[in-house]
């Protein structure tokens, strides 16, 4: 009976893998004519679920420079035997957490395991890396964060725990841990307790507390050196001067919770639960103080996912947003903010340029990688798309 069920799986993928290529020869043969490819669909995109491809809409965007142009799937790491729940990247290395409470770090070229950890008691949902001290921090669900020093790894140990390489551990927030990132010598983590804490990287001290939303914060990003935004249950943005403590303006025109933020080219991006992305015009102008000089107006909104969006991350000019749709979607947002006016500016600002399909499961975590996007799911698998 399992001979049968493995001759039965080997049958499906060569199917998936002649399917595919077919596509990709009708493909290369419409591309290779005089005939022009069809325009985007009512929901702005173009999809290819079989083979995970994205071909951009435009032909004037650079088709051989990341991040514009055709993207494809060109690794997938299946180590986990859980879903994968958060993601981090730097130096060639890419951490991943997962609903055991384990984080493991694979070789982005080779998708080798590298090391596997295990020191939270349930999902870890964020992860952030400081390259100068070598660490990196892990939070989760069980309210924790721990702080994991990678050169205290042995190989030939089978016991990676956090006996052997976390070397502290933060119990201060008193709900789940959502978000981390680290900026310089600082470390910003967003908890469902309704706040945001301010750690120094290298002695591990709570440098400060953040309070003023009234509901769980679910992500905390970093704008600049002062300023770090906060997106939350309680529908809102807030924008917190670093300096002082103090949120120096609340966003509050959102119809559902905010449940991530990035930031990029003065423009502010919102993901709320009903499967909307907010544009924000964050022009800072040359008059004022940093209170009064900065703007959030509105200038678009961007829809086209099904159900909730979770991650949002923003590179040279294209958005890509994942989702509980099992989707990314990438969009043109380049020229979005116009001197002198808070307009949507450019020809094709926010079309949905292409839809990223062959996760199986709740896309739960999205970074970026050197030159490519890495994604990570409940279908227990990671994916690099490049």
């Amino acid at each position: 009976m399992q001979r049968l069920e493995v001759m039965i799986a080997e049958q499906q993928k060569e199917i998936t893998r002649l399917r595919t290529t077919v596509k990709n020869e009708a493909q290369r043969r419409l591309l290779a004519s005089d005939t022009a490819l069809p325009g985007p669909s009512s929901s702005n995109s173009k999809s290819f679920p079989e083979d995970g491809a994205l071909v951009h809409e435009e032909d004037n965007l650079d088709a051989e420079t990341w991040p514009h142009g055709d993207i494809e799937c060109r690794r997938t790491i299946a180590e986990h035997t859980c879903g994968v729940t958060s993601l981090a990247y730097s130096h060639g290395l890419i951490y991943a957490g997962a609903h055991d409470g384990s984080t493991k770090v694979f070789d982005a070229d080779t998708g080798e395991l590298v090391n596997a950890l295990h020191g939270h008691e349930m999902s870890v949902w964020a992860l952030a890396v400081d390259s100068v001290s070598n660490r990196f921090f892990s939070a989760g669900s069980d309210g924790t964060i721990k702080v994991w020093d990678l050169s205290l790894y042995s190989p030939t140990t089978t016991d990676h725990t956090q006996q052997q390489c976390c070397v502290g551990t933060l119990r201060q927030h008193s709900g789940k841990v959502y978000s981390l990132v680290v900026r310089g010598d600082r470390l910003f983590s967003a908890s469902s307790d309704r706040t945001v804490k301010i750690w120094d990287v290298n002695t591990l001290e709570n440098l400060a507390t953040f309070t003023g939303h009234q509901d769980g914060i679910n992500a905390v990003i970093a704008i600049d050196e002062d300023r770090v935004a906060t997106a939350a249950s309680d529908k809102t943005v807030k924008i917190w001067d670093v300096r002082t403590g103090r949120a120096t303006h609340t966003i509050g025109t959102h119809s559902s919770e905010v449940l991530d933020l990035t930031h990029g080219d003065r423009m502010l991006f919102a993901a709320t639960y009903d499967a909307v992305i907010h544009v924000y015009d964050d022009r800072t102008n040359e008059r004022g103080s940093s209170e009064s000089r900065a703007r959030y107006a509105p200038i678009a909104t961007l829809t086209g996912h099904n159900w909730e969006v979770w991650q949002l991350a923003y590179v040279q000019g294209e958005l890509f947003s994942a989702s509980f749709d099992h989707t990314v979607r990438r969009w043109d947002v380049r020229g979005g903010v116009v001197e002198g006016a808070a307009a949507v500016g450019g020809r094709g600002f926010g079309l949905c340029t292409g839809t990223l399909k062959g996760h199986k499961g709740f896309v739960h975590a999205m970074i970026q990688g050197e030159n490519n996007l890495i994604t990570g799911c409940a279908d227990r698998t990671i994916k690099i798309w490049k």
